[in-house]
């Protein structure tokens, strides 16, 4: 195979495998704009469209690298325990180290298999599996782009961008910002283009946007013009 042959068939293969990673990206400086850039070039970010009312999204979670970097840091300390040969109290710190090491090594064995998550509008279902064993599936109103609020010592407040389900790790789009509006538009449009529910960080509020009901119920089913209440699908997260 000629040079040009080879990179025609390694290049597209880069790409693909881009994409699984595209969620550990998440822009250390002005988070929001990276993800506006990103929806620029994608609109339907992070998913590919498969077909028509069909996203599909393949990952790798981010406890991958993480678990890599603390393995990577505990083998430089080790390494450096043993060459310089400390004493007595140096057990105790090889001791700190091996566990970290440990802990490690179960982040890069529990997140190294592949997740799909694939929202599938035509059937009105979201199916979820981690290594092409299926986790779940369910009802697409389980599914939805949700603002979070962390606030801290001084009472200021930021704000997240997650993609959460039943049954479905929380995915991060947007790291802490301070920019409420520019937030929730990036959270409303996201939501559009993939056809979810969209939360606003409140349980209570008219900011929500809901596309899909439960079974029975809808916009009137709690008596309140304009106002819809966010359910939980018993996730203990805080998402």
């Amino acid at each position: 195979m000629s040079f040009t042959g080879w990179m025609k068939s390694f290049l597209p293969s880069v790409k693909m495998m881009k994409k699984k990673f595209s969620l550990w990206d998440l822009g250390f400086f002005s988070t929001e704009s990276h993800l506006a850039q990103r929806l620029k070039k994608n609109s339907c970010h992070p998913f590919t469209l498969q077909q028509p009312n069909v996203f599909v999204l393949e990952y790798y979670h981010d406890s991958l690298w993480k678990g890599g970097m603390l393995c990577l840091a505990c083998l430089v300390g080790l390494q450096f325990s043993y060459l310089l040969k400390i004493t007595e109290n140096s057990e105790e710190g090889s001791g700190f180290l091996i566990y970290g090491l440990g802990i490690g090594l179960w982040f890069v064995l529990s997140s190294v298999q592949k997740r799909r998550l694939v929202l599938n509008h035509t059937r009105g279902l979201y199916h979820f599996s981690i290594s092409s064993r299926m986790v779940y599936q369910g009802p697409v109103h389980y599914i939805y782009v949700r603002m979070a609020v962390r606030i801290d010592a001084y009472g200021r407040r930021f704000y997240q961008l997650v993609l959460c389900g039943h049954k479905l790790e929380a995915l991060v789009l947007v790291k802490l910002s301070e920019r409420y509006e520019q937030m929730e538009f990036l959270g409303r449009y996201v939501a559009h283009k993939l056809n979810l529910n969209y939360f606003d960080c409140t349980s209570l509020s008219t900011r929500h946007v809901i596309r899909h009901w439960p079974l029975g119920e809808g916009p009137g089913t709690l008596g309140i013009q304009g106002i819809t209440r966010r359910r939980y699908h018993g996730r203990q997260d805080g998402y």
